[in-house]
């Protein structure tokens, strides 16, 4: 069942073009993980799909009645305090308290079965409990707190909890791991693969799509490519991908060589046939000059999540020009180390410092 279809979407900023006639579509049960090398205009995909922007050209399909929550990078509220914005994200399980304490106050007999069916059914008595369980689970402030008084993590925190409660057909997330520790990642995990049952989801945590997605679509030089499984399939698939690319332009550049040979030595007067092979150079040449990108997408490398180690870089190089400030550097960070970095002025002390604070 396609709950969610995107039909040749391009944009594009003036002269820089994100993405150019793209189509996927996300199944019920789809657990779908979106990369791409920064840059590339994974936000902005999310955003259109979620009607916040809008395509050059294509279009959006959804399933009739399907119900989206969306967690973008920068999320905006519309209540006051901690517990309203999560108490109102859920309007199923709102519309049906509503509903049995209406029937109630009237007394109808039957309204009130059907009411008390309803709230079995979507398991609204625990709606209270669910509520105070994700301020507990993702470390958020007392539930009276003022939105905005809230640090930028605790806002994402929130607006994570409030998607999450929503319990939509399609849960969309934009880096939804950030301002997390190590404990709310876990659990996180375990709820959307046991809660959510259908999630497209940007991240650049490793660890996080091999255990929660079923498929991976990369966008890459314009275009979309759809590899099924988790992330180390992904990457034996996508490795297979370019070799295959790779192998295939080194054949057009062989034949373009020879083809061109013959373009420069071709006599004026020219056969049908030998128009034909004229046309069918620009399409060789065009093959011939493509470029397969050595950019790696940034995907963070820990295979495993340790509780007591806190960062682990891997191969992590900086140059300013010719001047080489740190290359394949690798060491790992464990609760109460006293690490000191120490070398001459100019060395780029400050600069590895800041790097790591990006991490």
């Amino acid at each position: 069942m396609v709950l969610l279809q995107t039909e040749h979407i391009s944009k594009s900023y003036g002269d820089l073009v994100l993405f150019n006639d793209l189509s996927l579509s996300i199944h019920k049960g789809d657990k779908v993980a979106l990369i791409a090398k920064n840059g590339s205009g994974k936000t902005t995909l999310l955003n259109i799909i979620c009607g916040l922007d809008t395509p050059d050209d294509g279009q959006i399909t959804f399933r009739n009645n399907t119900r989206i929550s969306y967690l973008p990078q920068n999320p905006q509220f519309n209540y006051e305090n901690v517990y309203q914005t999560l108490y109102h994200s859920n309007p199923v399980i709102i519309n049906h308290i509503q509903h049995y304490e209406h029937a109630i106050k009237s007394g109808d007999e039957k309204e009130l079965s059907e009411a008390m069916a309803a709230m079995d059914a979507s398991n609204a008595w625990q709606y209270e409990n669910t509520i105070h369980q994700f301020i507990s689970k993702l470390k958020l402030p007392e539930a009276n707190t003022p939105i905005n008084i809230l640090s930028g993590g605790q806002k994402k925190r929130l607006a994570l909890a409030s998607s999450l409660l929503s319990k939509p057909d399609v849960l969309i997330l934009d880096e939804p791991t950030n301002h997390l520790d190590v404990d709310m990642i876990e659990w996180l995990e375990d709820f959307l693969i046991n809660e959510i049952e259908t999630i497209f989801i940007v991240t650049h945590d490793r660890y996080f799509l091999e255990q929660v997605c079923n498929e991976i679509i990369e966008l890459d030089n314009l275009q979309l490519y759809t590899y099924e499984g988790n992330y180390s399939l992904f990457l034996q698939r996508r490795t297979e991908r370019i070799q295959q690319s790779q192998t295939e332009i080194e054949k057009a550049r062989n034949l373009y060589r020879k083809e061109l040979d013959w373009i420069r030595r071709m006599p004026k007067a020219r056969t049908t046939k030998a128009k034909y092979r004229v046309q069918a150079f620009d399409e060789i040449e065009e093959k011939a000059s493509k470029q397969i990108s050595e950019k790696k997408v940034n995907i963070k490398t820990a295979s495993t999540r340790l509780g007591k180690k806190i960062l682990e870089i891997n191969y992590m190089s900086k140059s300013f020009g010719d001047k080489v400030i740190v290359k394949d550097f690798s060491y790992k960070f464990h609760h109460n180390e006293r690490i000191g970095i120490v070398g001459p002025n100019g060395c780029g002390k400050t600069t590895f410092l800041n790097l790591l604070s990006e991490k």
